[in-house]
């Protein structure tokens, strides 16, 4: 069983600025509502091969977990990869520009078994909210910086 969430939201500001929100993820509980915690385990900015330390509360459910960045892409893409609870997670931050800011997009494939229990403890349709509040918040920050 597998889960996928894709959610976009078009951002007026450029893909640099949408970037340096991503990068520093001690900015991530500004906009990520669900974020309790994020920093990078050697305290540096978001680079290939970094390691998450993320704490997030999409409902009622705490999840903390270390994902290791496959990619990051200044202005591109910020991709990483997590394993636990019997789920691989697959999360990635697109980030295209357009004429007038920034489309950016988060994609996130769940698989393994525990992933049934996503679905039956509710939590498929938290992640969508989840991703979806994420967005609106990023959009408002990176407008904000201009």
């Amino acid at each position: 069983m597998a889960l996928v969430v894709d959610e976009s939201i078009a951002v007026a500001a450029s893909p640099e600025t949408v970037w340096r929100l991503l990068e520093d993820p001690t900015t991530w509980t500004a906009w990520w509502p669900a974020c309790v915690e994020a920093r990078t385990a050697d305290r540096r900015l978001i680079r290939d091969g970094s390691v998450l330390e993320l704490v997030l509360r999409p409902s009622w459910l705490t999840l903390r977990f270390r994902p290791r960045v496959e990619a990051a892409t200044p202005g591109r893409h910020l991709i990483w990869v997590g394993r636990g609870g019997g789920v691989t997670g697959r999360h990635a931050f697109y980030l295209d520009r357009r004429p007038d800011g920034t489309l950016v997009r988060q994609h996130e494939s769940f698989s393994g078994p525990g992933v049934l229990a996503l679905h039956l403890f509710g939590q498929a349709a938290a992640t969508r909210r989840m991703f979806r509040e994420s967005l609106k918040g990023l959009k408002r920050l990176a407008e904000a910086a201009l």
